[in-house]
């Protein structure tokens, strides 16, 4: 049975940060999933929301439904995954808590104040405030983290990402079964 860690949160929370840490001190081999990582080595044509070529308010769902299908086939690989997501909707969820069945699931929600969000999407050169989107992480916030109850909760902007690995690895030592697929 894989295991997974799986860290939910808005855009900007610290979860690709953490992920990282969490990778580096594990004592096992998980390897690090995210659907931002696609994008970033150029899997995609460019994104347009014009109706052209590669328009990504059609071909948005595709994305996600392949990688989704990615996890699953990851995992049931015999692959351990620290998977950073951000869960959008009920159908997402519904959706997840099948594919994941049957695996060591540990779910972790990323949080962080509304302020420190802002600041840290300001930050990245991979958002586009104020012209195609206007907070995507203050967007993600009122949804994101109502889907199912967390085996473990951080707040990524009270300590390092160093201690904040460490103290997921600890919860993640000592869990029992996962909230996630209760309801």
């Amino acid at each position: 049975m894989s295991k997974i860690i799986f860290l939910n949160g808005t855009c900007s929370s610290g979860k690709s940060t953490l992920a990282k840490q969490i990778q580096a001190q594990a004592p096992i081999p998980f390897w690090h999933f995210a659907s931002d990582q696609l994008v970033e080595v150029g899997m995609l044509p460019k994104r347009k929301n014009d109706g052209g070529v590669f328009d990504w308010k059609f071909n948005r769902p595709k994305f996600f439904t392949a990688f989704h299908t990615c996890i699953k086939s990851i995992l049931d690989s015999g692959n351990n995954v620290i998977l950073d997501h951000i869960i959008e909707s009920n159908e997402w969820y519904d959706e997840l808590k099948v594919m994941l069945a049957g695996h060591d699931l540990f779910f972790v929600g990323v949080h962080c104040p509304i302020s420190i969000l802002r600041e840290r999407e300001l930050g990245r050169d991979d958002r586009h405030i104020g012209n195609r989107y206007s907070g995507e992480a203050e967007y993600h916030l009122a949804h994101v983290h109502s889907y199912s109850e967390y085996d473990f909760e951080l707040d990524t902007s009270i300590q390092t990402p160093l201690e904040s690995a460490q103290i997921v690895l600890d919860a993640w030592s000592s869990r029992s079964s996962s909230r996630f697929f209760e309801r």
